[in-house]
């Protein structure tokens, strides 16, 4: 492995242990972001120089979380794993259904609260209420991104530019 992919690997896993998932999660985000093709559980056991059971795990995990996607070849019985191609936005999907259900259980229990507990219902309220915007505000990141991917695609680019760049005729992407 490239010395800087290594250290990718290594560095995503450290970043997103701080998230919550496990530094063999974080580590296996990294080394299948950096390589488009699908590997085994052996494969990425190897590659990571952990056992196949951890990968295992922590692969069904990512799965679940739409990060990864399982596939097969025809006549072989191993499971093989990338990279989901709509990988943020499955991402961004799922924390939105997580940031809605949080907030229809703010909603109902304000609702469901006396008036006397006037600042609980009030910090509820205000709970809710970011947390539709946070919904919202990933609702239009995720068109815009969509827009993007479109518009690259549509003009035959395989790179992403950063949304902060120039498009070739100068303009912003804004």
């Amino acid at each position: 492995m490239h010395e800087a992919i290594e250290e990718f690997v290594e560095r995503m896993g450290l970043m997103l242990e701080t998230e919550g998932l496990s530094r063999i999660a974080g580590r296996l985000v990294g080394f299948l972001m950096v390589h488009p093709e699908a590997y085994s559980l052996d494969e990425l056991a190897e590659q990571l120089k952990v056992s196949k059971a951890s990968i295992s795990t922590n692969a069904r995990h990512l799965e679940e979380h739409r990060v990864l996607e399982r596939t097969s070849n025809p006549g072989d019985r191993r499971d093989y794993y990338r990279m989901k191609p709509d990988v943020w936005q499955g991402m961004l999907r799922t924390a939105q259904n997580r940031w809605d259900a949080m907030r229809e259980l703010f909603t109902t229990t304000a609702a469901a609260l006396p008036d006397d507990l006037e600042v609980a219902k009030a910090r509820l309220i205000e709970a809710e209420q970011v947390h539709l915007l946070m919904i919202d505000g990933v609702e239009r990141m995720l068109e815009r991104w969509s827009r993007l991917r479109e518009e690259r695609e549509a003009a035959g680019e395989r790179a992403v530019r950063s949304p902060n760049e120039r498009s070739p005729d100068g303009a912003s992407e804004e």
